[in-house]
């Protein structure tokens, strides 16, 4: 594993790397999307639509890649994202994340079904924590992880916006098939033996680990029990919160709100109207409903409706520093990864997202430099050539008429 992250020359690399170390039933977890999974695909599509012009005879030797998030300054415009169940993939699991993101100067969002607990994280952290937020089982417990996240100093609750119900599992053809284990138990075991044989590596980790069954540690009972992770994470869609929830929330939270799960001009200025601090334009990951629009898609109309009005972030299929440029010319202010920084935690733990989120900042770099510019705050659309089909989206003229002459 010390020799992987120097072999990683993309997140496809990571994927390859991650898939040859983990067992297939959970990495089928990491990489699906939901039902047919058009929207996760669609994520990294939409991205390469997106042409840009670069500027001729120019050069920068010194480009300014920083940004602040709810006055929280990073050292470039990419976070590491909420993604749950981290240690069923790297025993280091989630203090993997903190650490890299506290060493690339960034901030981490941790999973409302985090397997560690929050105390442990934020023992470990060195930047900006932001906790996200689910509702667990009912109000009762809800409230004993917003106690619990303003006790340990977390800086911002993420709130999420989009799962009102069950996401449909991914269809994975039948020859592709594996279910991760649901328990540690003598028929778990024997019914998941046959994904080891490859997979030494995890199996040592897990092992090393103490066997130990994934649980979310935020999620805890009033007699003092922690929820096994599948337990709590099935019932985080019964109830989820609502904009009636923002009034209940903030009786017990006095820091800022951000708002993930939005791609919709409605609830983006909803969003506003409720006086959320930030909003997250995004669609789980492709996680959630399916064929929902792309996030990228969904960003410049929502920039048009609201950007002058609160800061707003988006995810979704972000696997380059390239795609980061597009989303921040489109009006983000920064983005968040996910799938892009879990398939190198998962080939090579800590160093690999270290190696990859370096990758990251020189790719930002260097993008910068082909496109003529010294700093991210001065990205617009006029870099950008668009694909002629998103006149059809949501998007106002205002904002086309940028970019009009580029898309003819």
């Amino acid at each position: 594993m010390k020799n992987i992250p120097a072999k990683i020359q993309s997140v496809n690399d990571a994927l390859y790397y991650a898939r040859k170390r983990v067992p297939r039933g959970i990495m089928n977890f990491y990489e699906g999307g939901s039902g047919a999974g058009v929207t996760a695909r669609r994520n990294e599509e939409a991205f390469t639509e997106i042409e840009f012009l670069p500027r001729a005879a120019t050069f920068n030797r010194t480009k300014k890649i920083s940004t602040t998030v709810l006055g929280h300054e990073i050292s470039m415009p990419v976070m590491l994202s909420s993604v749950g169940a981290l240690r069923a993939g790297h025993v280091d699991g989630e203090r993997a994340a903190t650490r890299a993101a506290g060493t690339a100067g960034t901030i981490q969002i941790v999973s409302g079904v985090s397997t560690t607990s929050i105390e442990d994280i934020m023992a470990e952290a060195t930047g900006p924590v932001f906790q996200q937020l689910y509702f667990i089982k009912d109000r009762d417990m809800t409230v004993r992880i917003i106690e619990r996240a303003k006790a340990a100093g977390v800086h911002a609750l993420v709130l999420i916006a989009d799962s009102a119900a069950p996401n449909p599992p991914f269809e994975i053809p039948p020859n592709r098939r594996a279910s991760p284990p649901m328990g540690v138990n003598f028929k778990e075991v024997m019914k998941f033996a046959p994904q080891l044989f490859t997979k030494i590596p995890w199996a040592f980790d897990f092992l090393r680990n103490g066997l130990k069954e994934p649980m979310a540690e935020l999620a805890v009972e009033e007699n003092g029990e922690v929820m096994k992770w599948f337990d709590a994470a099935s019932q985080i869609f019964d109830p989820t919160p609502t904009w009636e929830d923002l009034k209940w929330i903030r009786e017990i939270w006095d820091g800022p709100i951000v708002m993930k799960g939005i791609v919709s001009v409605e609830s983006a200025k909803r969003a506003v109207d409720e006086g959320v601090d930030a909003i997250i334009v995004s669609n789980h990951g492709g996680n959630m409903l399916d064929t929902t629009i792309s996030s990228i898609e969904a960003l410049p109309s929502i920039i048009e409706a609201v950007g002058d009005k609160i800061e707003v972030y988006m995810d979704g299929g972000i696997r380059r520093g390239t795609d980061v440029i597009k989303a921040l010319a489109l009006g983000a202010r920064a983005v968040s990864l996910g799938r892009a920084y879990i398939f190198p935690l998962m080939a090579a733990g800590e160093s690999g997202i270290d190696h990859i989120l370096t990758l990251f900042r020189s790719q930002i770099n260097d993008a910068l430099g082909h496109l003529g510019v010294e700093s991210i705050d001065e990205l617009d659309p006029s870099i950008l050539k668009l694909p002629p089909h998103w006149r059809k989206s949501q998007w106002s003229e205002g904002l086309l008429s940028n970019t009009a002459q580029t898309t003819n």
